[in-house]
């Protein structure tokens, strides 16, 4: 993984991961059936799984409960989201989407919410 914002290590542990978990480049949605840390009404706040550890101390995801792309998503969702982000999500430093070119789940909509590594 080029330019990758996690060690050597932790893109071992995907690669193994995967490898040992066809099943979830099938078809099926890793984060349809992620577990939430907090849930909202259109959206849930999870743990990533394979964070962002050269740069992140902490690394959840937000992402609407339904299975839906960006463009895919409802006024009523990105109400929601908008008032989460204002209030909830201020406890990060970062929100973090990817380009087209680096999301791994691109046919679910999340965002990278990182608190960052080094002095505060």
């Amino acid at each position: 993984m080029k330019n990758s914002l996690r060690t050597k290590e932790m893109v071992q542990s995907i690669r193994d991961y995967n490898a040992e978990h066809p099943e979830e480049k099938n078809g099926e949605c890793a984060l349809c059936t992620k577990e939430a840390v907090e849930t909202f009404s259109h959206w849930k706040i999870t743990e990533n799984k394979f964070p962002y550890d050269l740069v992140a101390t902490t690394h959840h995801m937000i992402m609407p409960l339904r299975h839906a792309t960006e463009t895919e998503l409802t006024m009523d969702e990105w109400k929601e989201y908008q008032e989460i982000k204002h209030s909830k999500l201020q406890e990060y430093d970062y929100l973090l989407e990817g380009t087209s070119k680096t999301k791994s789940i691109p046919a679910h909509f999340h965002i990278h919410l990182i608190i960052g590594k080094g002095p505060q």
